[in-house]
């Protein structure tokens, strides 16, 4: 991913800011607003990133977008600092990376969790219950239906896949069969 490295970067000062002011979910939460107010209006974004726009009416645009929603003096300067660089088009890569600092700063671990339908309730809170056991984290599970999944689940906990889905003991006994 291009600009991955400076994305972290960003990213990493922008949490250390945030923390030094015990701000740091609200700023994230900002930046996120920010995001998707620039996914919602297509203008806006296209303004913020061309070339062809001076940077004082992107400030200026940017003033009336973070007074209107009452950001932070920090998330506002460091708005204003991609705008200054030309960075603002790296925002998304930054909130990623962001989200991910400060999850692992409160112990938070997101796991991707793929299901043939919806889990009931009961069924994610058991999981997740497990899952913050095993992992001594806090989990946050974010589920996919995907029915190719046939049954079970199959759960990415960081870099770890447990695949506990049919259609993996599926392919399993055909690989064996097959070898005879």
């Amino acid at each position: 991913m291009i600009g991955s490295g400076l994305a972290r970067r960003y990213a990493r000062a922008l949490r250390d800011i945030g923390q030094e002011e015990g701000q740091v979910r609200k700023i994230l939460s900002e930046v996120d607003r920010f995001s998707r107010l620039l996914a919602e209006a297509p203008p806006l974004r296209e303004a913020m990133e061309a070339i062809h726009v001076n940077r004082r009416d992107k400030e200026a645009v940017l003033e009336a977008v973070v007074s209107r929603e009452g950001f932070l003096p920090s998330t506002k300067s460091f708005l204003l600092l991609l705008v200054d660089k030309g960075r603002m088009n790296v925002l998304p890569q930054i909130l990623m990376e962001l989200r991910r600092m400060v999850e692992e700063f409160e112990g938070i671990e997101r796991v991707e969790v793929v299901v043939p339908s919806p889990l009931a309730g009961t069924q994610k809170e058991l999981l997740k219950v497990v899952l913050e056991r095993q992992t001594g984290k806090r989990i946050e599970l974010e589920e996919k239906v995907d029915p190719a999944v046939l049954g079970g689940m199959v759960v990415k906990v960081g870099s770890t896949v447990y695949d506990g889905s049919v259609r993996r003991q599926l392919s399993k006994i055909q690989e064996i069969l097959q070898k005879g």
